[in-house]
């Protein structure tokens, strides 16, 4: 810190006498002092600055001045930087909230894929075990078939030789009548 020294200027008159051109003139001129006590602590030969308590009093007022409008900046730059810091604080706890939504929705949505994907390999495996029954089924169905055409081929067959039987029949039948009648028409003649 500055130490400062208080003093008061001393004035004097000073009267000199010189010989100029023959002539003794007396020069008056004024001669300043500024004592100094020795509580200053000050060294010989030290140099110090002086300056006028006017001239001080305006630095100081203008120290203060441009402190004070120092400090009024710093006011309001801590003002808005704390409306910023709130605004911040702000967003940051929708941001937060805004996460966690987002947090919770994504995990549900991760359990309902989950669940999704064992349902869907669920339903592949009784894909397949369906497709293999129907497979199964499928040969099953083309032997049944072979298997029924064969029997429609030898019911075909089996109603050929019964149409056959029955031709043969028919025409026996008939042909044991016709000689029979005939028979009995010679009979019948004799």
């Amino acid at each position: 810190m500055v130490e400062l020294i208080k003093s008061t200027v001393k004035c004097y008159k000073k009267k000199t006498k010189k010989i100029v051109g023959g002539r003794k003139k007396t020069y008056e001129y004024n001669q300043y002092q500024v004592p100094l006590s020795k509580s200053d602590n000050l060294k010989c030969s030290e140099d110090v600055l002086v300056i006028p308590q006017s001239q001080f009093d305006g630095l100081i007022e203008g120290e203060v001045e441009s402190q004070l409008n120092e400090l009024e900046q710093n006011q309001r730059i801590v003002t808005e930087y704390e409306k910023e810091l709130t605004e911040l604080e702000w967003k940051h706890s929708e941001l937060s909230r805004s996460y966690k939504a987002i947090v919770t929705k994504n995990a549900k949505t991760n359990k309902r894929l989950r669940l999704e994907e064992e349902k869907i390999v669920s339903l592949e495996k009784e894909n397949q075990k369906l497709l293999r029954q129907l497979q199964q089924l499928n040969t099953e169905y083309s032997d049944l078939k072979n298997e029924n055409k064969t029997l429609i081929k030898k019911n075909n067959l089996i109603d050929d030789e019964i149409n056959l039987k029955k031709d043969q029949d028919l025409w026996t039948a008939l042909r044991s009548r016709l000689s029979k009648k005939e028979i009995k028409d010679e009979k019948l003649e004799d």
